[in-house]
């Protein structure tokens, strides 16, 4: 059985989510989980892309929130995003790339409060990321 991980990222943050990515992908190798990104997994044919990202969300056992400066300056898909994922109950966890979370709670203006009262890590702490979602995976696979 293939699960999936959701990679929201600011499109100036490409290159960086793609590398995110692939890390990611390599570490969850043995336990058959993908990671989702919309520059290259998002179906160039596809007509309704919020409803796509939200099915993508919803069918994703976390969420990686990477969250740079470009990111807070114009990040609506990035909030829907993230709201996506408290909606659905999906766990997210927010990587700050870039920026430390005093920049981020100094810059709140239009920052939703979800991202705000979120526990924020850096960005190079993502093997970390990779160890909660490895303890998520386990739990999961012990209660189905």
């Amino acid at each position: 059985m293939k699960r999936q991980i959701f990679v929201s990222y600011s499109g100036h943050d490409a290159f960086e989510a793609s590398l995110l990515q692939y890390a990611l992908e390599e570490k969850l190798k043995p336990s058959r989980v993908t990671a989702w990104t919309y520059q290259r997994d998002q179906g160039r044919s596809e007509k309704n892309v919020a409803s796509s990202l939200k099915k993508r969300i919803k069918q994703s056992i976390a969420t990686i929130f990477l969250v740079s400066p470009k990111t807070l300056e114009g990040a609506a898909t990035q909030w829907m995003e993230l709201a996506y994922s408290d909606a659905f109950n999906v766990r997210t966890f927010v990587l700050l790339h870039h920026l430390d979370y005093q920049a981020l709670k100094a810059t709140h203006a239009g920052i939703p409060p979800l991202l705000l009262a979120s526990h924020c890590n850096p960005a190079v702490d993502w093997p970390k990321v990779v160890k909660d979602i490895k303890r998520l995976l386990h739990g999961r696979q012990s209660r189905g």
